[in-house]
C-alpha cells in the first residue's frame, strides 16, 4: 500500500527532494490515521516499523545528497582557486617581463653608440629569459658573418662567430623553432645539442641586423608565450640598433670628409678649441702639424681629377696609420691636412712630422697601371703654449711655418717661430 510513496528516480536537486519528502510525510500522516482505525495493534506495530525504516532510508538519501553536493562544491572551489593562482602567477610574470622590456627600451634609447647598446643588451636580455641559455648576435660590417655581442649560461650551444647562411632564421628572415634537435638543425650549433632552441632574426625595415638565439635543456620550455616574447625582444633590439646606426651615420656625415673619411674642418676647429682649453687647465702641451701635398695641381693637370682624388684618399688612409689613438687627423681643405696631437711636447711633434715626411714617399700610386712619382709633403709645426694661446693663433703659426716650407723648397718640416 505504500509502494507509491517510494521515489522512482533520483531527484534532480535538493529543493525538489525536500518538497517531495514534506509531501510524502503529510500524505503518510493521513494514511496512518485511516489505517489505525481498521488494523489490529500487532499489524499496526508492524506497519509503524516499516514506516520508520522507510523514513530512515529517505533521510539517508537526503544526507547522502547533501554530502555529495558539498563535496562537489569543495572540489569546484579548489579547482577555481588553482586556476586563480595560476592566472595570478601568469599575470605576475607578464608584468615583470613588461617592466624589463620597458627598462631595456629606456636604456637603449639613452645609448649614444652601438657599443653602449651592446653592453645594455648583455645586461638586460638574459634577465628576460632566466632559465635559458642564449645569445645575441650582430651582423659584421661585411655582412657575411655574425658575431656574438652577448652570451649567457655555461651550456651555450652555438658558435660565437658564424656565416649568415649557417642559420635557417637568417636565411629565411623569420623565426625558426627546433623542438626536435635530431633533424633540421642550424649549422652554427655545437656538438652539445640542446633539447629545443629558437632563432629569431633581428630585422628593421627589411634589413637583418642580428639574431636572438635561445636554447633549453628540457622539452616544453619554449612555450607560445616565450616565443612571442622572443619575437618582441628581437624586434625592439633591431629597432634600437637601427636608430643608433642611423645616428652614427648622420653624425659621421656632419663631421667627416666624404672623400678621405678624415674629420672635416668644422670638427678640427671644435676639437682644437677643446684641447687648448684642457691644456690651459692641466698645463699640458698641444701640438699641431699642418701639411700640404707638393705639386698636387700638377697631378690633377697631368692625370686628371680622379687620380688626384685617389691620391687624397690614399693619403687619408696613410695618415690614420701614422697617428696615436688619441690623435686627430683632419682634412683642412683641398690638399691641406692637419693633425692634432694632445699632450705632445714640441720636440715629439717635430719628430712625428719628420717620420711622416719620410714614410709618405713609400706610398705607391698608379694611373692606368703606370706608377706615379713618389709623393712629397711640406709640413708646418706649432704647439700650445709656445706658438699661441688660442686656436686661431696656433693655426696661423702652423700655416706660416707651412708656407715657409713651401718657399724654401718643399719636402721639409718647418717649425713656427716664437
Amino acid at each position: 500500500m505504500t509502494g507509491h510513496l517510494i521515489p522512482k528516480t533520483l531527484y534532480p536537486n535538493l529543493r525538489s527532494l525536500r518538497n517531495s519528502i514534506i509531501g510524502a510525510l503529510a500524505l503518510d500522516r493521513h494514511y496512518v490515521s485511516a489505517v489505525i482505525a481498521v488494523l489490529p495493534i500487532v499489524e499496526y506495530m508492524a506497519f509503524q516499523n516499516h514506516r520508520r525504516i522507510w523514513l530512515v532510508l529517505v533521510i539517508g538519501l537526503l544526507c547522502t545528497g547533501i554530502f555529495a553536493f558539498c563535496l562537489l562544491t569543495l572540489e569546484r572551489t579548489a579547482h577555481v582557486e588553482r586556476l586563480v593562482q595560476e592566472r595570478t602567477a601568469e599575470l605576475s610574470n607578464l608584468n615583470a617581463e613588461l617592466n624589463l622590456l620597458n627598462e631595456m627600451n629606456d636604456l637603449l634609447q639613452a645609448c649614444l653608440t652601438v657599443e653602449e647598446a651592446h653592453t645594455v643588451i648583455a645586461q638586460v636580455v638574459p634577465r628576460l629569459f632566466p632559465h635559458a641559455s642564449g645569445g645575441v648576435f650582430a651582423i659584421a660590417g661585411d655582412r657575411t658573418l655574425v658575431a656574438s655581442i652577448a652570451a649567457w649560461e655555461t651550456a651555450f650551444s652555438s658558435q660565437k662567430v658564424f656565416a649568415l647562411d649557417e642559420c635557417f632564421a637568417l636565411r629565411r628572415g623569420q623565426m625558426y623553432l627546433a623542438e626536435n634537435t635530431r633533424c633540421g638543425l642550424c649549422q652554427h650549433l655545437l656538438s652539445s645539442l640542446p633539447v629545443e632552441y629558437i632563432c629569431v632574426p633581428m630585422m628593421a625595415q627589411g634589413e637583418v641586423l642580428g639574431l636572438l638565439y635561445l636554447s633549453y635543456l628540457e622539452k616544453g620550455k619554449l612555450t607560445s608565450a616565450k616565443q612571442r616574447l622572443a619575437v618582441k625582444v628581437a624586434a625592439n633590439l633591431a629597432l634600437a640598433l637601427a636608430n643608433l646606426k642611423l645616428r652614427e651615420i648622420l653624425q659621421n656625415q656632419s663631421v667627416r670628409d666624404p672623400l678621405t673619411d678624415l674629420f672635416n674642418r668644422r670638427y678640427l676647429e671644435a676639437t682644437l678649441e677643446r684641447e687648448v682649453r684642457r691644456g690651459e687647465r692641466e698645463q699640458t702641451p698641444v701640438g699641431i702639424i699642418m701639411l700640404d701635398v707638393d705639386r698636387f695641381k700638377q697631378v690633377n693637370d697631368t692625370f686628371g681629377h680622379p687620380t688626384g682624388d685617389t691620391l687624397l684618399r690614399e693619403l687619408g688612409k696613410f695618415l690614420k696609420e701614422q697617428i696615436r689613438a688619441g690623435d686627430i687627423a683632419c682634412r683642412y681643405g683641398g690638399e691641406e691636412f692637419m693633425l692634432i696631437l694632445p699632450d705632445a711636447p714640441l720636440g715629439a711633434v717635430q719628430q712625428r712630422a719628420e717620420r711622416i715626411r719620410e714614410a709618405v714617399k713609400w706610398l705607391q700610386l698608379k694611373h692606368q697601371h703606370q706608377l706615379l712619382d713618389p709623393i712629397t709633403l711640406s709640413l708646418g709645426v706649432a704647439a700650445f703654449p709656445y706658438h699661441g694661446s688660442t686656436t686661431q693663433e696656433l693655426i696661423q703659426a702652423a700655416d706660416a711655418a707651412l708656407y715657409r716650407a713651401k718657399t724654401e723648397g718643399r719636402d721639409r718640416v718647418v717649425t713656427a717661430t716664437i
